[in-house]
């Protein structure tokens, strides 16, 4: 993204006046115009060279396409010289792709807020799974609905909320807990902390995400024709051989810091987690946990995951041979915290479907024309 520099008072002033005399006429005479805005800086030579210069921006849809029956851009307007980009305007409705975690999300969709009712912690709803009885549910981490200083019943049922309740303090329930496993005792070597919640509304028929934007779109290599989805529940378990694909990106949507990008360091981190960062010598209060057989990811430019991300699922794609390839998502693990040096340890997907018997939800495909 261009790091423009900044106006003073009488450019602002000069900007302004310009835009608002010729936007409706240049609107009128160039059909895929759609944002008339200002820069510091100008492309010369077709694109090639950078220059510091203010000017007015054009933004249409196809650059270096002309409709037929229109003339080209203006190449200067009141004493400001132009340039000409691609760019596109899109709205904020609430009713389109672009939802945020802590909305009512209805149906669901894959990094929403959520908590037990009236719970004061929360986190993020991490993917869709089918139950062995052929009913949907979602997964999430233990610590994110229940107070692991006491540890319930595996099978007791509570209501489950989205978004979670510390936000507004609201509690719009979206189902059920059905089934947790506490990190108390590892399966299968593993260490666990994942919840299981069965759904009865606000079903999804589709794998969305929320918290997308069309800069994490761009930037990875979606658009609004390929909005990044998860259907067909394929899966990378770390415990076989994968090694060929460690070097692939990693993707999560998190409730807290929403889309980050990262990469896979390390298979096989072990952490403890204490109750209280203070050691005392020991006192009565203090308990903790053994995180065994983790992966560790670390973020690109940023930190992977934050305090509200824990239950996001973390992805890996396969590249792309072509642009018109779709992209492939396959889930590795689960969120469960992160460590001191802003690196995330992420539960392997393979211990935890095993667990709670359940597998990753396969939605169906859209048919495509094949006219």
């Amino acid at each position: 993204m261009e790091k423009d520099i900044e106006f003073d008072k009488s450019l602002h002033i000069k900007f302004r006046k310009c835009i608002q005399h010729i936007s409706s006429f240049l609107y009128e005479k160039h059909l895929n115009l759609e944002i008339i805005s200002a820069s510091g800086f100008r492309s010369t030579k077709n694109g090639d060279e950078i220059v510091r210069e203010p000017c007015i921006v054009f933004y249409c849809a196809c650059k270096g396409i002309i409709p037929f029956g229109e003339s080209e851009f203006p190449r200067n307007i009141y004493d400001f010289n132009t340039d000409v980009r691609e760019g596109f305007f899109y709205q904020f409705p609430n009713d389109g792709f672009f939802k945020r975690s802590t909305d009512v999300l209805d149906p669901l969709m894959m990094g929403g807020s959520i908590s037990s009712k009236d719970f004061s912690k929360g986190g993020t709803l991490g993917g869709f799974v089918t139950l062995n009885n052929g009913n949907i549910g979602f997964i999430t981490c233990a610590h994110v609905l229940f107070d692991l200083s006491r540890l319930c019943r595996e099978t007791e049922h509570f209501d489950v909320v989205q978004p979670a309740y510390t936000y507004k303090n609201t509690n719009n329930v979206c189902r059920i807990h059905e089934l947790s496993c506490f990190p108390t005792t590892p399966f299968k070597g593993c260490t666990l902390d994942v919840s299981l919640v069965k759904l009865t509304n606000r079903i999804p028929e589709k794998g969305l995400f929320s918290d997308l934007s069309i800069e994490d779109l761009l930037e990875n290599g979606f658009n609004m024709e390929n909005i990044p989805e998860y259907t067909e529940g394929t899966i990378r378990d770390y415990r076989q051989d994968h090694f060929a694909h460690l070097r692939d990106p990693c993707f999560k949507w998190g409730a807290k810091t929403g889309f980050t990008r990262g990469a896979l360091r390390l298979n096989g981190i072990s952490v403890r987690w204490f109750n209280d960062v203070i050691d005392l010598g020991q006192p009565p209060s203090r308990y903790s946990f053994v995180y065994h057989s983790q992966l560790e990811c670390l973020g690109t430019g940023t930190s992977f995951a934050l305090p509200g991300d824990s239950g996001a699922l973390v992805f890996q794609l396969d590249p792309i041979a072509t642009k018109n390839d779709q992209h492939r998502f396959h889930c590795i693990g689960m969120i469960v915290g992160g460590t001191s040096d802003y690196k995330t340890v992420v539960t392997p997907i393979g211990p935890i479907l095993e667990a709670l018997n359940v597998k990753m939800h396969t939605f169906p495909q859209e048919k495509m024309d094949e006219s």
